[in-house]
């Protein structure tokens, strides 16, 4: 980030607002333009005193001109209209990233969209939370957190370099893989149990079992009250790995449903013990 004199963060919401609050925290004193599509927004941002400044979207193209970085924030729908618009105000001292939770498609975007490609480099920070908007922004949302960098054959090195090290610098553990390979892993660790959360609320709602449900339940479906909108644009970015995940899942209730019917207590417990082992491996760094 030593080379960046001026960014600009298109939304900011949670992730965009804590991106600033994050850098502020780390030291970056240099400007960071913030840019939203309502007032009500900007003026919540602006309550934080991370922005140098915030301007609305159609204001925001003329700034650009001397922006080193620049970060795609919004939800991912409005991904595909912004990179068609940056495309006429990249430079070659500018680089683009994302914050988006699905990469084939952003990433195909900007190679089809931008004049210069090689200076786009999507990132998938694993962060964030059902709240959303600037009042729920932190400095420490991205630390510890891990950051999927899905380069392409055409980013340049140098594009690279000034992406990981955004990520680092908000104290994020980084990995690469391509954006194919991403959207297939992110599908099942993040995408099918979203879903799973609000199907089980479905559930309980249709069984009228809810007046029951106490603090496992509520742990457990959390995340359905995660933004519809926002996990419409997910769920309808990444359908194949969806569908493919979901297909999975389906094939492990049915084994587990078997395994009920049969009666097989030893079936159960070593599947309980095998998962309970895993997560907890995992849950203390394994």
């Amino acid at each position: 980030m030593e080379t960046v004199q001026h960014m600009t963060i298109f939304g900011t919401g949670l992730l965009g607002a804590s991106i600033a609050l994050g850098l502020r925290k780390a030291g970056f004193s240099h400007a960071i333009t913030g840019v939203g599509r309502r007032e009500v927004t900007l003026d919540a941002a602006r309550q934080l005193g991370c922005f140098s400044d915030l301007v609305l979207q159609d204001d925001a193209w003329d700034r650009l001109a001397d922006c080193q970085l620049v970060v795609l924030a919004t939800p991912l729908r409005w991904f595909e209209p912004l990179l068609e618009k940056l495309a006429a105000h990249q430079h070659e001292a500018m680089v683009i990233t994302d914050v988006g939770s699905t990469k084939r498609k952003v990433c195909e975007d900007a190679q089809r969209l931008l004049r210069m490609p090689e200076r786009f480099v999507g990132s998938h920070p694993m962060a964030g939370g059902e709240q959303h908007g600037p009042a729920h922004a932190s400095a420490e949302l991205f630390r510890h957190a891990p950051c999927i960098i899905t380069r392409t054959d055409a980013s340049t090195a140098s594009a690279v370099a000034l992406t990981e090290s955004l990520w680092s610098t908000l104290g994020m553990r980084l990995s690469q893989m391509t954006p194919a390979e991403h959207d297939q892993r992110v599908a099942t660790i993040s995408h099918l149990p979203h879903a799973v959360a609000v199907l089980l609320v479905e559930l309980a709602v249709r069984e009228q079992s809810l007046s029951v449900a106490s603090s496992g339940f509520r742990d457990t479906t959390r995340i359905a009250s995660g933004d519809a909108q926002v996990w419409t644009d997910i769920f309808m970015t990444n359908r194949e790995a969806c569908m493919e995940a979901t297909d999975a899942l389906i094939a492990e209730l049915r084994d587990f449903r078997d395994r009920l019917d049969r009666g097989d207590e030893h079936a159960v417990h070593d599947l309980l013990h095998r998962a309970k082992s895993a997560r907890d491996h995992w849950a203390h760094g394994g």
